[in-house]
């Protein structure tokens, strides 16, 4: 964490070669993760990270420096660097910080600290020992415990002040069978972000024992009809599916660079009228969710299609302005202090409908 009175320092020297807006981004991770496979732990990984970038916007053009030096000098070596890649006219100052409340409170009852790496380790011991005893044709199961604490805060000349703290716990295991030459496989995993409450939640041993089941299960399966035929998708990974072939097409970087089939579209048909697509910062334990996006905006909800029409995109701010919006969408997501932020999706998914799952199922003569 940096003072108020060093983002001020680090922001009025990113103004100064006249640039209308400044950012500095500053970030603490801490992660965990953990593998066994042949029955043994064969990875324990701790990690920290931590760092800042100072972001420089000169109208359109954007400039961006960054350190994993936080300390007042080198915040503002990378304000120099930054402001001196580009040249502008602006009078621009520093605004009052003034922080930011979210409403959205996502809270993580059993800490990654109440459990030592022994017990977490002992936990993907016992899903291999429940995956092996299910049958003899299990050949290979491997078993994976992540966490990570991601920390953040977010000031710009504008006046934003805001501050973030983000727990995720991911859980996952992967079974192999083979019987007379044949091998498959079927894989299990959960996660959020929560605490280790996760596994008084969910049953990492059912888990085990689902992904075991399905993989000598499908040791027998005969080979899938071939030819065209009406699917019927669920969530789960018809979630997956709908965000590559959809979810990444309404980015704004797409959109604005034309490179998207929803260029151009909003106010027009693009789906059923039974389709309501919908990107969720704000939905408590869920992997995407935020307090504020990695550009200090506010998570929200955001309707993308509407009964079949295409009724906006996902904006960071970079793409907001290129187009004169006055606001972005809550979007703007990094991979670390090290990249600028991109318009990328938080929780994005197909709304529910009218219909029961059962019905729809019963509706369809013939397909998958």
């Amino acid at each position: 964490m940096i003072s108020k009175e060093t983002a001020n320092k680090v922001l009025a020297a990113a103004l100064r070669n006249g640039a209308d807006l400044a950012e500095v981004y500053v970030e603490d991770t801490t992660t965990l993760t953990l593998g066994l496979e042949e029955s043994k732990l064969e990875r324990a990984v701790r990690g920290v990270d931590a760092g800042a970038g100072v972001r420089v916007f000169f109208g359109n053009l954007v400039t961006y420096a960054y350190t994993d030096d936080i300390s007042e000098e080198s915040l503002l070596k990378a304000a120099e660097a930054a402001g001196a890649a580009g040249s502008g006219s602006s009078k621009s100052q520093v605004i009052d910080l003034t922080e930011r409340k979210s409403p959205l409170h996502y809270p993580i009852e059993k800490p990654f600290n109440e459990m030592s790496i022994a017990d977490k380790a002992a936990i993907l011991a016992r899903v291999d020992e429940t995956a092996r005893a299910y049958s003899p044709f299990v050949s290979q199961v491997q078993s994976r415990y992540g966490e990570e604490r991601r920390r953040v805060w977010i000031f710009n000349s504008e006046g934003v002040m805001a501050e973030d703290d983000r727990s995720f716990v991911e859980f996952g295991v992967n079974v192999m069978a083979q019987k007379d030459g044949v091998i498959q496989g079927a894989g299990q995993q959960f996660g959020g972000q929560i605490g280790l409450e996760l596994f008084e939640r969910n049953d990492a041993g059912a888990a085990a024992k689902t992904a075991a089941e399905t993989a000598v299960r499908l040791l027998d399966a005969r080979p899938a009809p071939a030819g065209e035929m009406t699917v019927v998708v669920c969530n789960g990974w018809g979630g997956v599916l709908f965000h590559e072939a959809c979810g990444h097409q309404m980015e704004a970087d797409f959109i604005t660079k034309g490179q998207s089939a929803y260029t151009g579209r909003v106010g027009q048909r693009v789906a059923n009228e039974l389709v309501t697509a919908v990107d969720d910062g704000t939905i408590p334990g869920r992997r995407g969710s935020l307090r504020f996006d990695d550009e200090g905006a506010p998570a929200a909800r955001n309707v993308l299609i509407e009964n079949g029409i295409l009724v906006d995109y996902m904006w960071d701010l970079v793409e907001a302005r290129r187009v004169g919006r006055a606001a972005s969408t809550g979007n703007g997501r990094r991979q670390s202090f090290r990249h600028m932020p991109m318009p990328r999706m938080t929780n994005t998914f197909i709304a529910g409908g009218p219909h029961d799952p059962e019905e729809i199922i019963r509706s369809v003569k013939k397909g998958i």
